[in-house]
């Protein structure tokens, strides 16, 4: 049921996908008269992104806030420092404006406790994977997180929903492929293969490995017998495999992944999208056995295989199982249309719950 009193509202995210997570729902609440800033970091094409949707927006570390560094004390110590000017920083902006409701992935919760403003953060990792967000859910009025996530202690603030954060986003009422996109990219009628590497320096990636360069290369070596290679990586890369590398626009990479044969990463947010859009994905990285939300999507739903970095050779028979599978994509399309079936347009949901 609609509110008829306009409220103001702050955001505050951090990552790429959150954009993704939270345009469509921005966008009403702007269109029902609601007034909506916007806080951002720089992260990956996450400003990008949000220029393009042409919202003002302020953005509170336009250097980014992330250790270029992988070892656990240098993101440790990174991670504390960037906490401290997080916060600070979101209690000079707050201090500007009365806000009537807080929607984060990130500090913004500790900032409505002591301003004493109903704060809502996303979260879609379970609470083992990421044990130092407890300050932020111990601080926060509640946590949307789906309803197979795991908060232990802070189950009792969960707002639970049935899907995934790539439910908002990806569902079919809102999402529709670009086929032409593939022109942009000279990819049309090929077969083609996605890998995606990220950095892995936020603080729940300390000690954990993705996809080494050796085994980047054999995977290269592998798929070029068979198709097209686009590489996208947010590390630098050796000159012999900087050559892979695409440029691929922030609106084009969910279309590209769409229409990929095989989408391989060591990313957890960007594997989950290709199960989700139908596209067969490879997990290769440290988190297997850990994330519940990938777990159903892999062993639930079958849209994907997750591979621990110990086990080098099932990654590769995996590789050669999904590229020697004739009408793989049939096959992925009939499982993705369950997801669709058992799970919700997040939209609507988040939509109802700003506007009660």
């Amino acid at each position: 049921m609609g509110n008829d009193k306009k409220r103001n509202f702050l955001f505050f995210f951090v990552h790429p996908s959150k954009y993704y997570l939270f345009r469509n729902t921005i966008n009403y609440l702007k269109q029902e008269g609601h007034n909506v800033d916007i806080a951002i970091i720089k992260k990956d094409v996450l400003e990008d992104l949000v220029k393009q949707e042409g919202w003002e927006y302020t953005n509170l570390f336009p250097k980014g806030r992330r250790s270029t560094k992988t070892n656990r004390l240098t993101i440790f110590l990174a991670t504390v420092i960037n906490f401290i000017k997080t916060v600070w920083r979101l209690h000079k902006l707050t201090a500007k404006k009365r806000y009537d409701i807080y929607v984060t992935d990130d500090c913004l919760t500790i900032t409505g406790f002591y301003r004493k403003v109903p704060s809502y953060i996303f979260c879609d990792d379970d609470i083992n994977v990421i044990k130092e967000i407890s300050l932020l859910f111990k601080t926060a009025t509640y946590i949307i997180s789906p309803e197979c996530t795991n908060l232990g202690s802070f189950n009792n603030k969960k707002i639970g929903f049935k899907g995934y954060k790539a439910s908002s986003y990806l569902h079919p009422d809102v999402f529709v492929p670009q086929k032409e996109v593939l022109k942009k990219y000279d990819l049309c009628n090929k077969t083609f293969f996605i890998i995606r590497l990220v950095a892995l320096t936020a603080s729940h990636d300390a000690g954990k490995k993705g996809i080494s360069n050796d085994d980047l290369c054999k995977v290269i070596e592998l798929l070029n017998t068979k198709g097209t290679v686009v590489l996208s990586s947010e590390r630098e890369l050796p000159s012999n495999i900087e050559k892979y590398r695409k440029k691929i626009c922030p609106e084009d990479i969910l279309h590209l992944i769409n229409y990929a044969n095989l989408f391989i990463s060591d990313s957890q947010t960007m594997s989950m999208e290709a199960g989700y859009l139908g596209t067969p994905f490879i997990r290769y990285n440290d988190f297997i056995g850990q994330i519940s939300c990938l777990e159903e999507i892999e062993n639930k739903y079958k849209l994907g295989f997750g591979v621990l970095i110990k086990d080098k050779e099932l990654f590769f028979l995996r590789i050669k199982e999904i590229t020697d599978t004739p009408d793989i994509k049939k096959i992925w399309l009939k499982r993705r249309q369950r997801v669709i079936d058992e799970t919700i347009n997040l939209n609507t949901f988040l939509i109802d719950l700003f506007n009660s």
